[in-house]
């Protein structure tokens, strides 16, 4: 009866960390009380206060009276903030005195100030500070003894909400990751999908490509209101995620778990055997316990493939590394044992763990899955020895806690056991009728797990595995190709060198003599460019000035045009030529009102632009847009076509992403990505792109023009179509024909 049973919660990750992407906690409190005695009193010392406490918190494990010190530390910042009437100074100082107060067991007094913090930080829109308040109210409750989940997760729920606001993704995310593992626990399977779906989306605005927690998870959900193929599909993503990124903790040992547990439930035994050992080897790298359950989830697999003897091997090798076993999984030890026994007919053997199992169940009450753990094996072994007494005496309480758990597997092998009581006890017609129960859900469950698209899931996953392979040797061979012949160029270019240092010493010595000549000419010519540079301004204003009036006049003409138009494709094609125009022709303006004449303040650019499409493309005001925008400039030649890019993905996310009356909120985000790299992205959470989606295949205009404009930035274009539409451009900032200074 356990062979069906997960042992899943041991694995969950409720990381419930609400340090993770804060500011850091300072590592030097000397410097802190350094910059203390030199401080004014003014904001300043108020955030050197609160950095201090948080310090004392940070470290109060090993040193308890800092505790003390903290509390002192906050309750000055609170009383300088009050007098400065600085309100973010106020917030803080609240907040690190109820994270003192909640490590000093004072929880009421905790949560008093957190809400007092919170009320601070939103009264002046501080939305991402009050959303921090919210994950240290969660803190305090757990830490004062809280179990209620639903409560953890309406915690997370009000930070999410505020995260959101604040364009926190990456700590949106993360949020939306716990609340998805709270929901979880509280088997609120499809509430915890749709948090997860979110952290997703979350997790791509924020550019961070390590999702492999969040795959895992949404696999276990997915497994748990038994829909096998997402299950499947979502846990081999966590794995390929996991081993791409060379994640080596122990997520990577749960994912391996988790993944042996969609694989053992849908009947493929020797996938799940993989995955299961691969779990156990990484949990004995660290030596951590959960070898414990992981080898149960081994023995149970074991059992499924008719290997009972193997399987008492391994728990008898896990029993000799881990004799202190918890209470509740010996309980699934002795299962496993009673039904590997019975399965090699070793009855007298078979019987010492039955009578345990039905002594642990008389000896207290259990929720219904622990009691069918407990009962369901005991009757199969009673059948099995024939003892049909024995075993009918237990069917009521078996009969309760499967109707109690509400699970198909279970309510299947009540009806075999019921039908082979009935035979026993010649019930013929009462055996017939819980036969063809069995056999009709027996049928559903093999078709609902063993169905080809899971099949299909796990040959595409194997051929990637051995593509990624094959690649990886190739890519071995070139690279020792290539520093074999890097040792004979450099050994070639050392010769090289030496002769032309001789060359260059000559020629120095010739060019030093023709700069001096040169540089008197310079200064002449220095001094004709500048008065040439002025008037070259004046004239690129009025060229910009000049464009920008004739692309209105076209588009002038154009809506006068669409007036004498029936043809609806028509009028839309003249449409989205407004609006291409229209792009350009702002892009013209911005550069002959402002000071700069070839460089576009691109965060300005974007709203007008947002403000123009919504007005032009969204009469009924069914869509809501989020912007978020970092200072970036960028050259005329490189702003027409991001701007054109920007203009067809929203007008497409306004028209085809969301039908009347429906609504929806567009994401657009223009960051810096490091090393002269900017991403635009313009997500929606609309009806995403349509099956069998193929962006090679796409014979649209906007597609292929957003492609080659991507092509003429020298970037990348990337569109996703999970959970809504994606789309990614990647690109460097060029530079041309000037510097561009670091403050630009």
């Amino acid at each position: 009866m356990v062979r069906n049973l997960l042992l899943v919660k041991l694995f969950l990750l409720v990381t419930i960390n609400v340090l993770l992407a804060q500011p850091p906690v300072p590592k030097d409190v000397k410097i802190l009380y350094r910059q203390l005695r030199s401080s004014q009193a003014d904001t300043g010392r108020v955030n050197i206060f609160v950095d201090i406490s948080r310090y004392c918190n940070a470290n109060s494990v090993q040193q308890i009276i800092l505790i003390d010190s903290a509390i002192v530390i906050a309750q000055r910042a609170n009383a300088l903030s009050a007098k400065l009437s600085y309100s973010k100074g106020l917030g803080l100082s609240y907040q690190a005195w109820a994270q003192a107060l909640c490590k000093k067991g004072d929880f009421k007094k905790s949560e008093e100030l957190l809400i007092k913090a919170i009320a601070v930080f939103l009264s002046n829109n501080l939305h991402r500070e009050a959303a921090e308040c919210y994950l240290n109210l969660q803190e305090n409750y757990a830490s004062s003894g809280g179990k209620d989940y639903n409560i953890m997760a309406d915690y997370y729920a009000k930070a999410h909400v505020l995260f959101r606001k604040a364009h926190a993704f990456d700590r949106d995310a993360a949020t939306l990751e716990h609340m998805g593992d709270f929901y979880y626990l509280v088997e609120k399977y499809h509430q915890g999908i749709t948090a997860l779906k979110s952290a997703l989306v979350s997790y791509r605005l924020s550019g961070n490509k390590k999702t492999q927690a969040v795959y895992d998870l949404l696999g276990i959900n997915y497994l748990k209101i038994e829909r096998y193929k997402d299950a499947l599909k979502n846990a081999l993503v966590a794995v390929k995620i996991a081993e791409s990124v060379q994640d080596t903790s122990m997520l990577l040992c749960t994912i391996y778990n988790r993944t042996g547990m969609i694989y053992l439930e849908t009947g493929h035994f020797d996938q799940a055997n993989y995955y299961f050992k691969r779990s156990i080897g990484v949990a004995q790298k660290y030596k951590d316990p959960s070898a414990i359950f992981l080898v149960a989830n081994l023995a149970n697999n074991l059992l499924h493939q008719g290997k009972p003897t193997d399987a008492i091997t391994v728990l008898n090798e896990n029993e000799r590394l881990f004799p202190d076993i918890d209470e509740r999984y010996r309980t699934y030890y002795n299962a496993f044992y009673l039904q590997a026994n019975v399965a090699l007919k070793n009855y007298r053997e078979a019987e010492k763990y039955a009578q345990r199992l039905l002594k642990a169940n008389a000896e207290g009450e259990h929720d219904p899955v622990l009691v069918v753990t407990m009962l369901g094996p005991s009757i199969e072994y009673f059948i099995a020895a024939r003892s049909y007494q024995e075993a009918a005496k237990l069917l009521p309480a078996f009969k309760n806690a499967v109707n109690a758990s509400g699970k198909q597997k279970f309510i299947v092998k009540l009806h075999f056991f019921t039908y082979k009581i009935d035979s026993a006890q010649h019930n013929y017609v009462a055996a017939l009728n819980n036969y063809q129960k069995y056999a009709a859900l027996q049928d559903s469950i093999a078709e609902a797990t063993k169905n080809k698209q899971i099949q299909q899931l796990q040959v595409q996953f194997e051929t990637e595995q051995k593509e990624n392979a094959i690649t990886s040797l190739k890519h071995e061979g070139v690279l020792q190709r290539e520093k074999i012949t890097r040792a004979n160029n450099t050994r070639n270019l050392t010769l090289a060198v030496s002769v032309m240092l001789l060359v260059v010493a000559g020629v120095s010595l010739n060019s030093y003599r023709t700069k001096q000549r040169g540089n008197k000419a310079l200064n002449v010519l220095l001094k004709e460019k500048d008065k040439l540079l002025v008037e070259k301004e004046w004239l690129l204003k009025e060229i910009h000035h000049r464009v920008k009036n004739n692309l209105q006049i076209v588009m002038g003409l154009l809506q006068r045009q669409s007036a004498y138009i029936n043809n609806n494709e028509a009028l839309a094609a003249i449409q989205n030529s407004e609006n291409r125009m229209h792009s350009i022709a702002l892009i013209h303006q911005k550069l002959y009102q402002s000071e700069n004449l070839d460089l576009i303040n691109m965060p300005e650019y974007i709203d007008e632009m947002l403000s123009y499409l919504k007005h032009s493309c969204d009469d009924d005001n069914r869509i809501l847009f989020e912007k978020h925008t970092d200072d970036i400039l960028l050259d005329v030649a490189q702003a027409v076509p991001l701007g054109l890019i920007l203009n067809e993905a929203v007008t497409n996310a306004i028209k085809y992403a969301y039908k009347p009356p429906q609504t929806g909120t567009i994401y657009v985000t223009l960051v810096r990505n490091g090393d002269g790299y900017n991403q635009l992205t313009i997500a929606d959470d609309g009806a995403g792109l349509p099956a069998g989606f193929a962006i090679d295949k796409v014979e649209s205009l906007g597609i292929n023009l957003m492609r080659g404009l991507s092509k003429q930035l020298g970037g990348t274009f990337d569109i996703y179509g999970d959970e809504g539409c994606t789309i990614n451009v990647v690109f460097k900032t060029e530079v041309f024909n000037r510097e561009i200074s670091k403050n630009e």
